[in-house]
């Protein structure tokens, strides 16, 4: 029904995205104005090798409106042919359009359009010297998305403005935005989170349209626009927009700015950020996809200049800023200092079956300055995603964007294994973002783990992976204050373990990973004197009180103190009516906290020593601890 309605109305609506000339446009950055926003770029080498070629992109200030035109030259001797190629296009099957633009060539030489599977396909531009104008008209075919190239196919020099999409009667839908404003996005130590809550990424690189449900359907909660989607508010062709059907399926977006960031020209950044960031569905900004990447050196942007584009984008957005460093899994921290301060958020691809490459990045990553880390994953063998997922998540990950949609999608086993990746680890979400007790748990050589605290169920998970092996292996878990014969669940296993006084065992199969949960777990509590301070009439002792147990002590408090006379000078210490009960607040497994209490020693001296009692309680008293201390001076 709002197809219906958006194309009943498309010939009345003329107000689309301005061109430079203000009229109608399908298309947002026609002019080049946010460098290469919305467009993506490629050459074709003559040895036929990938990402070879004497091509440059830049922008030129020679622009025929605007500040920019785009460009590409070519500066040797391999340049067969090279393209800007703009992101896909939502479409209407057979749907006719008309593509305008302004070309600037030396005379003679060969530059064109050229859309796939378009009636007709292609057209010269215009090549003498000057500003030219082109125009075509052209019919798209049964696919729901279309794009088009613009060739240089010459060795010279092509410039490129004004570019103009319409119907083929020259109008434009109205270009409506549902859900527009600024997320709250922030960073909290090493965790995202997004409206006030911790977030953990889940998602695919590069979504179609006509995918999106499909994609929130297998879990995902992110989209990375990394590639043809780009920016996703590059176009408006009468139907919901990209960003707006994401944010109705509970989908955020990374919006990716890579071919821009490629052209190294810090200057249009604070106009990228203001066009494209907000809107409520975006949530963390891609500025490159592997700048650091000095191997190839279209890709490749020196660290001085990435850091200079970060410092220029960060003013006029509060979303986190990212970008994929491809050197992080195999190379030293010394290559990547240098872009130390380019990046909110680090992220990297190791990608492939050899976990020890991410656990490289993570260590990496961290040596430099902990930030959150994301990941992009691969399509490997189904049966290694989801415990590759956990040891991301045990090497600190919290974000995994599995690359790319298409991959997964036409493979069914890696596509059901990320879905459960995505089900299960948004099950420990609070597990996963709770306090760390990897000071409670140890384990057996073989497998990563960590081990951490969920408030809302009071429980302590663990969660293991073994990155490598094969056959049957056993682990030991020492569990600190674990009881003997308690039942642990193995969760997604439908299985439980009983555990032995202090610790359980287990067997992992090869490439596998457990997750264990123990609730309810026994509170313990514990105190010492942490320090004394203070004259003797007011001696301030600090009380240390410790929960060694694996559950919550709530509202743990000291119920008293007692002080009897073992040797020394005889004397009698006392302590104000009414101190206690002293509270020391909540404590989770592994948690301190401190109390004063204020004594009384005025008749007593350096040698009179007591007998110290100190009675604990938490949860409402259904938690105790008693401490003796013996021949303590004051």
């Amino acid at each position: 029904m709002v197809r219906r309605l958006c194309a009943s109305f498309a010939a009345l609506l003329l107000t689309g995205f301005p061109s430079s000339a203000g009229q109608p446009n399908i298309l947002n950055n026609g002019g080049f104005e946010t460098g290469l926003m919305c467009y993506g770029n490629w050459q074709w080498s003559y040895t036929g090798q990938y990402y070879a070629g004497d091509y440059q992109f830049s922008l030129s200030t020679d622009a025929h409106g605007g500040a920019y035109s785009v460009e590409i030259s070519c500066g040797g001797w391999d340049c067969w042919r090279a393209a800007v190629i703009s992101d896909y296009i939502p479409t209407a099957p057979n749907q006719s359009y008309t593509l305008s633009l302004y070309s600037k060539c030396p005379a003679g030489t060969s530059s064109f359009i050229y859309i796939p599977g378009a009636t007709p396909s292609s057209q010269y531009l215009t090549c003498n010297g000057s500003w030219a104008s082109n125009s075509m008209t052209f019919q798209v075919g049964s696919s729901p998305w279309f794009f088009f190239y613009l060739f240089n196919a010459d060795y010279s020099w092509l410039r490129l403005d004004d570019i103009v999409l319409t119907y083929a009667d020259g109008t434009a839908p109205q270009h409506t935005v549902l859900h527009p404003g600024v997320r709250n996005v922030g960073i909290s130590g090493q965790t995202v989170t997004v409206d006030g809550s911790p977030f953990f990424s889940m998602g695919f690189v590069g979504v179609e349209y006509s995918d999106l449900a499909l994609a929130a359907a297998a879990g995902a909660n992110t989209i990375n626009g990394l590639g043809a989607y780009g920016p996703a508010d590059c176009f408006n062709t009468g139907q919901k927009s990209y960003l707006d059907t994401a944010y109705e399926l509970g989908l955020t977006f990374v919006p990716d700015s890579t071919s821009t960031a490629d052209l190294q020209v810090p200057a249009v950044f604070p106009t990228v950020m203001q066009t494209f960031a907000p809107h409520l569905a975006n949530i963390v900004w891609s500025t490159a996809g592997e700048p650091d990447l000095v191997e190839v050196p279209s890709l490749y942007i020196p660290a001085a200049t990435f850091v200079s584009e970060y410092n220029a984008a960060k003013p006029y957005t509060s979303l986190p800023l990212t970008a994929n460093f491809q050197h992080a899994y195999y190379d030293t921290a010394s290559y990547l200092s240098p872009y130390t301060s380019s990046v909110d958020i680090w992220m990297s691809e190791p990608y492939g079956e050899d976990f020890t490459n991410l656990a490289h990045a993570t260590s990496l990553f961290n040596s430099l300055q902990p930030r959150p880390i994301w990941l992009y994953l691969d399509a490997i063998s189904a049966n290694l995603i989801v415990p590759k997922a956990y040891f991301a998540v045990i090497n600190g990950v919290t974000g995994i964007h599995y690359f790319g949609w298409d991959t997964f999608k036409s493979n069914s086993g890696a596509l059901a294994a990320a879905q459960q990746s995505f089900s299960e680890l948004k099950t420990l979400n609070n597990a996963i973002f709770g306090p760390k007790l990897d000071g409670l748990v140890t384990a057996s050589p073989g497998p990563g783990y960590m081990a951490s605290y969920d408030p809302s169920s009071d429980s302590v998970f663990i969660m293991a992976a073994t990155p490598s092996g094969s056959g049957s292996l056993p682990v030991n878990f020492a569990v600190q204050s674990l009881a003997a014969n308690q039942s642990i669940a193995v969760m997604f296993e439908n299985r439980t373990i009983t555990s032995k006084a202090g610790g359980f065992s287990d067997t992992f199969a090869g490439v596998d990973r457990h997750v264990y949960k123990i609730h309810p777990g026994a509170t313990g509590l514990s105190a010492a004197i942490a320090g004394t301070t203070g004259p003797d009439a007011a001696r301030d002792w600090k009380l240390q009180v410790f929960n060694t147990g694996l559950a919550a002590a709530n509202s743990a408090q000291i119920g008293s103190l007692t002080l009897t006379h073992t040797g020394g000078t005889v004397c009698t210490a006392s302590i104000a009516p009414g101190t206690f009960p002293l509270s020391v607040g909540s404590l989770i497994p592994g948690a301190s906290a401190y109390g004063d209490v204020i004594i009384n020693f005025t008749r007593c001296d350096n040698t009179s020593k007591f007998r110290v009692n100190i009675a604990l309680s938490a949860n409402a008293g259904a938690a105790t601890g008693a401490v003796v201390q013996n021949n303590v001076r004051k």
